[in-house]
């Protein structure tokens, strides 16, 4: 652990805490779990008071990727309790600083706290953030796909709260739409998914129909989605059957036209997965399609 108990600023801990985590995780052993818990105590002691300080210095970066790593399960107690303390920080934070904090950082947070939803801290850590990303546009023009994924995944956890910023980002996903050729298939699957909890939206309509028009553009090269991402594009295209039939016919037929007996084309996805897919393709029930992408020997 001397790697981090010799890291001084938020610069070095978090770098060296990233650098670790990646190189144990691959190791999957004990030693993964161990080092993010000591990592959180030592973050939450040493570094979190220094917050305001180094945002001001514009070192947010450092906050939100260790945050990242430490909440995550294997962070454990310790990492969930380092989640709470940041959110807190984050919920009290005043314009002139949040302003000043990574517009990057602020995804990163936010996909952190969603993870911890239930706590009461992480939700208003997370409402802090949505009310800026919602009053300053130029934020979320700063970020790419990726980043305004995250932004949507955590924003969900809490549909009533982050309504403003959703319409927000999907606004903004709208706009640039003749640029979601460069996302990936799992940042298109999680911003759709992300933005069917708010399907009575019209702009969140706006922005999935456009996901769903580069889906279709995509119908050839569809094998590059794994089946856990098929399934959340499914699950959130279907809010808005109507509309987005055509990606839906387009997913369906790439699960029937896999490699592999029906049961190895989704052995992939998870329970919820398959329970997705299920559900989506149940809502055009006429389409026998669907029925032999679901059925198995």
């Amino acid at each position: 652990m001397h790697e981090i108990n010799g890291a001084r600023g938020i610069v070095r801990f978090s770098t060296a805490v990233v650098q670790h985590d990646k190189a144990l995780q691959r190791a999957d052993g004990p030693n993964h779990a161990i080092f993010l818990k000591k990592a959180a105590v030592r973050f939450t002691r040493e570094l979190l008071p220094n917050l305001e300080q180094d945002i001001d210095a514009w070192k947010s970066w450092g906050y939100a990727t260790t945050c990242n790593a430490v909440s995550r399960e294997a962070g454990g107690q310790e990492g969930k309790e380092a989640c709470r303390a940041m959110a807190a920080r984050v919920a009290q934070l005043d314009h002139a600083l949040i302003s000043q904090v990574d517009p990057k950082a602020l995804s990163l947070l936010s996909s952190s706290f969603g993870r911890h939803f239930p706590i009461a801290e992480c939700r208003n850590g997370m409402i802090r953030i949505a009310k800026v990303c919602r009053d300053d546009r130029s934020i979320l023009q700063e970020l790419n796909s990726q980043s305004l994924a995250l932004l949507v995944n955590g924003f969900s956890k809490w549909p009533e709260d982050c309504h403003g910023a959703i319409v927000a980002i999907a606004r903004e996903v709208h706009h640039r739409a003749d640029q979601l050729s460069r996302s990936k298939p799992q940042e298109l699957s999680t911003l759709v998914n992300g933005l069917s909890k708010w399907p009575q939206e019209e702009n969140t309509r706006r922005a999935a129909l456009a996901i769903a028009l580069e889906v279709l553009r995509r119908t050839n090269q569809l094998s590059g989605f794994n089946p856990q991402e098929l399934a959340n594009l499914v699950n959130g295209f279907a809010k808005w059957p109507d509309d987005c039939r055509p990606a839906i016919v387009a997913i369906a037929n790439e699960i029937i036209h896999r490699p592999g007996r029906p049961d190895a084309r989704l052995a992939a996805s998870t329970s919820q997965g398959l329970a997705h897919l299920v559900n989506g393709f149940s809502k055009w029930p006429e389409e026998l399609s669907w029925r032999h992408s679901c059925n198995r020997p």
